[in-house]
């Protein structure tokens, strides 16, 4: 075997790649550049074979977002490929969100060898340490580049991200200098492909599962000491953070919990859960707000992160009870009012011990509580309140989209919904109808970025996917239309266009003149959206009504591609509508 620095440059990158795909990643996002030529090629050749799914995009930021959709909906591994430089910059916010929503992405940044670091050499920079603060591993192949790199510190670097990925989800960094030639001859190209034709291409290797220790027995016997399933108790079961392929047990097991005991769910809509779970209770945060946090129960049980609620929080502050947080595989510190016991090894963990160790060997329904009963009559009174004085006129506003859409959207279409603005107001004006379907929001950093990027990965998977997005968040991507064939990612947008940010006017239009809110905080923009649609090739339609938007869905379901609804917002109409809505249900 030829020993040239081009042969082993493509030799090994063949090899490295190959392995991933032998840890079953599929999808790999391939962002331009020179530096990184080797990957390319490879994972170019892998396409071929059909070994891959191969998506090319432009912009490294969008692609490592585009990556976390993936991840997300297919609860797979993604790779990103890019070359050198600020490329490697552009990950570190989706590497931030992946850390924080616990979602795998692998990052594979090509680089200048050690003998060009520190001297001043062109694009050459400190990258290595650029993912470092949010991944959970940041690793090199041989820093003299590739080619020295051994094939036993490839299957070892490969064996340790396989390990990693089992203890814990999140973002891995793989930094891979190559010495120069990057390219590679036809007559070296064939060499090596006719080598892995022959040894590898076909010869899958299997990864070990070690045997993870995975228990605290500590904490567990301290939960299931203090829970006790015969007093009353509260579920709040916050964004669902672990695995798709799990879902289904996590469901099983809310059940089990809810049969168990009888108590009522307060559910975000983005927690993961069926409709058709017991003891769902609607519109939960007004009703935390109406009973000024007086709410009586024994014990809390939370599952999953905090939901971006003030009213939640506030509630939970005020609560001296047992209170058990149940979460899925991620070892940090979760509980921001610093009250419960932590658990982090998952809900399906968690039920199955509890059996276990309580003895319980046939789960029939408990009578739902008193309290459970009073709540879900409750939250029907507040959505009967709140649909009257939606459909009072025909106005389109912010609230009457987080109410309508989940109803009006076909079940079992998912939908993503924009962190700031959006998902608050289907937090709290959202009722069951929304947990009819798959639901997602990416709250981990809580930032707009990534989002149209993050919905065409989700879209790529989940078809057709709903975004509801504010002018901000989608603007702020507006990249993510130079991914790969996403104008035909089948995505049905609907841009809420409240000209900058309406969360701002609410939140400081008591404290500070209208102008300086608009040159401090709205960032208003005037955007031709018609143009900017047809820019992209991207069919558009504009809409100004309630009655309009069913029309317009069902216009958008009927072209298989990517299209924008969007719908103009009177700011001011917006803002009064809330203020009296919340007082007319609170004198009713």
């Amino acid at each position: 075997m030829t020993s040239s620095i081009e042969f082993q440059n493509f030799f090994r990158s063949f090899q490295l790649l190959n392995l991933f795909v032998d840890m079953g990643i599929s999808h790999f996002i391939l962002c331009p550049g020179s530096r990184s030529a080797p990957l390319a090629i490879a994972a170019g050749e892998l396409f071929k074979i059909g070994k891959i799914k191969l998506i090319n995009s432009l912009d490294e930021r969008s692609a490592g977002f585009h990556a976390l959709g993936i991840s997300t909906a297919s609860a797979s591994n993604v790779i990103v490929i890019t070359t050198s430089g600020t490329a490697v910059a552009n990950l570190l916010p989706s590497a931030v969100e992946a850390d924080r929503s616990c979602i795998n992405i692998l990052y594979l940044t090509a680089d200048r060898p050690l003998r060009l670091k520190d001297c001043g050499a062109n694009q050459t920079v400190n990258q290595e340490e650029f993912l470092s603060s949010a991944c959970k591993l940041s690793l090199s192949t041989n820093l003299n580049g590739l080619h020295k790199t051994s094939d036993s510190e490839i299957k070892n670097l490969i064996s340790l991200i396989s390990r990693e990925n089992l203890l814990r989800p999140g973002p891995i960094h793989l930094n891979i200098p190559f010495e120069k030639p990057l390219l590679i001859s036809n007559n070296n190209k064939k060499e090596v492909l006719k080598i892995f034709d022959k040894e590898y291409v076909n010869k899958n290797i299997s990864f070990s599962a070690n045997e993870i220790k995975n228990e605290s027995c500590e904490i567990l016997d301290k939960i299931i000491k203090q829970i006790n399933l015969d007093l009353s108790g509260l579920i709040i079961v916050g964004p669902y953070r672990g695995s798709t392929k799990d879902l289904l047990e996590f469901n099983m097991s809310l059940e089990i919990i809810q049969k168990l005991t009888g108590w009522p769910v307060f559910a975000d809509p983005v927690s993961g859960i069926n409709s058709s779970l017991r003891g769902l209770v609607d519109h939960w945060e007004i009703i935390i707000s109406r009973s000024k946090i007086s709410l009586n129960f024994d014990q809390l049980l939370r599952i999953g992160p905090m939901s971006s609620s003030n009213v939640l929080e506030e509630f939970l502050v005020s609560f001296d009870g047992p209170h058990f947080l149940i979460k899925e595989k991620d070892s940090r510190d979760l509980d921001p009012v610093k009250k419960a016991i932590e658990y982090q090894f998952g809900l399906n963990k968690f039920v199955n011990q509890l059996l276990d160790k309580k003895d319980i060997t046939q789960i029939t329904n408990k009578t739902l509580m008193p309290i459970t009963n009073e709540l879900i009559d409750n939250g029907k009174r507040i959505k009967k309140l709140i649909k009257k004085y939606v459909l009072i006129n025909d106005h389109i506003t912010e609230l009457s989209i987080a109410n309508l859409v989940p109803e009006i959207w076909p079940k079992n279409n998912p939908i993503m919904i924009s962190a700031s603005s959006p998902i608050r107001d289907w937090l709290t004006f959202s009722g069951k109808e929304v947990f009819s379907r798959r639901c997602f929001s990416f709250r981990g950093a809580s930032g707009i970025d990534g989002t149209l990027s993050i919905a065409q990965g989700i879209a790529r998977i989940m078809d057709p996917l709903l975004l509801v997005t504010g002018d901000l968040s989608f603007l702020h991507d507006i990249n993510g239309w130079l991914n790969q064939d996403a104008k035909d990612i089948n995505l049905k947008i609907l841009l809420i266009d409240n000209h900058g940010g309406n969360i701002f006017n609410r939140l400081y239009k008591n404290n500070l003149t209208k102008l300086e809110i608009e040159n401090l905080f709205l960032m208003k923009s005037s955007v031709n959206w018609k143009k900017l649609a047809e820019a992209h090739e991207i069919p558009y339609t504009n809409i100004f009504s309630l009655e309009k938007l069913k029309e317009a869905f069902q216009w958008s379901l009927s072209i298989q591609k990517s299209v924008i609804i969007r719908v103009d917002i009177n700011t001011n109409y917006e803002i009064k509508q809330r203020e009296d809505l919340f007082k007319y249900i609170f004198d009713n």
